[in-house]
């Protein structure tokens, strides 16, 4: 993602950078990350893959891919996909907007639960990367909804020394759609980045706890 004080001189841009992903000392894979925006649109995508001894034993590839439009310095989704595959089993997430508003969802496997959430109709929600990029380029929170659940993304710290910005992302008013409980494995979404108010950068460093487990990703 970018991370970026004045929006006014937004201009057309990509960006690339290949993070490995490290549990401990241990190197469990790959992420690839690409920005492309401009004054008036956006996308983004991230392609996960496994590596190193471990994959394996536990072998995972994910992608995950969001658009959208530029409107009044917000970034506004159009659409969002999401695929994850292991060894057991393929999940994919298909979600699309309109006017601010979720008009479609798509699972698959096809969900047999009810849904706890009125989501279709749901107003002033972004997919998660959508909301990622907003808090990055200056948004304290943003709601958010990945298909499965309903959440607050918000910063919680905000530090810089040295001339790197450190954000600490967490997660409230956590809601699954699906099951009868508000457990959530994500706890923080740590980010580091050199500090530029004229230029974007990519993290430095990433840090995610999920289900007690630190996963640290850092620049190839």
């Amino acid at each position: 993602f970018l991370i970026f004080n004045t929006f006014s001189t937004l201009t057309a841009d990509e960006l690339k950078e290949i993070y490995i992903i490290e549990v401990g000392k241990l190197d469990v894979g790959s992420l690839s990350w690409n920005v492309d925006l401009d004054k008036n649109n956006y996308k983004i995508s991230i392609i996960l893959k496994d590596r190193g001894f471990l994959s394996g034993i536990y072998k995972f590839e994910g992608k995950y891919v969001a658009d959208g439009l530029v409107i009044n310095n917000n970034f506004v989704p159009k659409s969002y996909n999401q695929v994850w595959l292991t060894r057991n089993k393929k999940r994919d997430v298909k979600i699309f907007f309109h006017n601010g508003s979720l008009v479609k969802l798509k699972l698959s496997p096809k969900e047999i639960e009810h849904p706890r959430v009125q989501y279709i109709g749901i107003e002033d929600h972004s997919d998660p990367l959508t909301s990622f990029l907003n808090i990055l380029m200056g948004k304290r929170e943003s709601k958010t909804i990945d298909g499965r659940r309903v959440y607050l993304m918000y910063v919680g710290e905000n530090k810089i020394y040295e001339g790197i910005e450190t954000k600490k992302i967490l997660i409230k008013n956590f809601v699954n759609i699906w099951a009868d409980h508000k457990r959530t494995d994500l706890e923080y979404i740590e980010i580091s980045q050199m500090l530029n108010k004229k230029l974007f950068t990519m993290p430095l460093i990433i840090k995610v706890k999920f289900k007690g487990i630190v996963f640290k990703l850092r620049k190839d």
